[in-house]
């Protein structure tokens, strides 16, 4: 298992590394350092070489962060034409585009075509028509159901293909023109389970083996997303997953296949803190409540989907006096505006102090918005020439 990013000795550094920008900053915003990205994509290139990496721009698809990545992967993943309009804006290539979302609104395909983009997923029959119609001739690649035990945000039951029907959807999108390049799948982001990939990837071999006795060659295999990111808690490490996916590759599929990869949380999580208020302190039902000027509705989403989901959270206090269990909140008029019951703290704080919540370089900017009158938080950042 790793050492957490989070320690209270390196949280502390981190406040201070801080407070510089703290002096002219009207809480709550988020600083983003940019160094860290590249540290943890080139953390992927060495433990997996020979799998090119295709950021998955839902987790963070702030400008500044696509531009800085840009030259480190081989491509992008994206959901929506929203999302391509963005890469569009800072001159990606169309050719690194793959549109991995398996049920897309048609006119966004149409869209994407038009604007060169030439990969799409599928694991429906109307998907298969949709991308027919709309992307004729393009190259697509089959979502395949897997196991996604061990991961804090499974995704089984809302996409994938069961592989038993594997054959037959492929040959029908053979048959509409398409032209059946690949296999993706996803183990559940935040996946802690190191089997997982040795399973799916197995699962792929045999689902290889059944297409070609359609005469329909597979030449690239998606290991989708799931790579784990340091939330302060222990998680495999990336070599050892490496080392899974590099067994199974070599176990389960044709050595002619290309192994490509969409992380998204494991490249951007753990390279921003947020920095918030205390805006209120009351003693609530048996328990101490801290009032934010942050919460669920401007970012901070994951704890609301999954239940008992912490981040990394210190104070501006120093070590040394007493703690205290405290529940989060956010500032909004909803109930569900809760970020956690169960954050230990110094006992002693009150209104003005400051709160860092770490590891939310994923899945917080995304998800802002502006309910209630309260705006997203501004993000800043470090290692750039120019703050943005």
């Amino acid at each position: 298992m790793p050492i957490s990013s989070f320690t209270p000795a390196i949280t502390e550094k981190l406040s201070e590394q801080l407070g510089s920008i703290q002096l002219h900053r009207i809480t709550p915003y988020i600083v983003t350092d940019i160094n860290k990205i590249t540290k943890n994509l080139d953390g992927f290139a060495q433990h997996l070489p020979d799998v090119g990496v295709y950021y998955a721009i839902k987790a963070n698809r702030d400008l500044p962060v696509l531009r800085a990545i840009d030259s480190d992967v081989r491509g992008f993943d994206i959901a929506s034409l929203g999302e391509l309009n963005l890469l569009m804006k800072i001159g990606i290539d169309p050719s690194r585009i793959f549109f991995s979302n398996p049920v897309k609104i048609p006119r966004h395909v149409k869209a994407a075509y038009k604007m060169g983009v030439r990969y799409y997923a599928f694991d429906s029959v109307n998907e298969i028509a949709k991308l027919a119609k709309y992307a004729p001739g393009s190259n697509v690649y089959l979502r395949l159901k897997v196991s996604d035990n061990g991961s804090k945000f499974p995704l089984s039951k809302k996409f994938g293909l069961d592989a038993l029907y594997a054959a037959d959807y492929c040959s029908l999108a053979q048959d509409a023109g398409l032209n059946v390049m690949g296999i993706t799948f996803h183990v559940g982001s935040q996946s802690e389970n190191l089997q997982a990939w040795q399973t799916a990837i197995e699962l792929v071999g045999k689902t290889i083996d059944s297409l070609e006795a359609r005469d329909i060659h597979i030449t690239m295999v998606n290991l989708g997303g799931g790579f784990p990111a340091d939330y302060g808690e222990p998680i495999p490490l990336l070599k050892d997953i490496a080392g899974c996916i590099k067994q199974a590759q070599k176990d389960f599929l044709p050595e002619n296949v290309e192994l490509m990869a969409e992380p998204g949380r494991y490249v951007v999580a753990n390279s921003s803190v947020m920095v918030t208020s205390v805006i209120g302190r009351e003693h609530r039902s048996g328990s101490d409540w801290l009032y934010l000027d942050v919460g669920t509705f401007q970012g901070l989403i994951e704890p609301l989907e999954m239940p008992g989901w912490k981040y990394p959270v210190w104070s501006n206090k120093r070590a040394g006096g007493s703690d205290k269990s405290f529940v989060l909140t956010g500032p909004t008029c909803d109930a569900y505006d809760t970020i956690g019951f169960d954050y230990t703290l110094p006992s002693d704080l009150t209104v003005g102090d400051k709160i860092y919540i770490g590891a939310v370089g994923a899945y917080t900017s995304v998800y802002a918005t502006r309910f209630n009158g309260f705006l997203p938080p501004k993000t800043y950042y470090i290692g750039l020439e120019t703050n943005v």
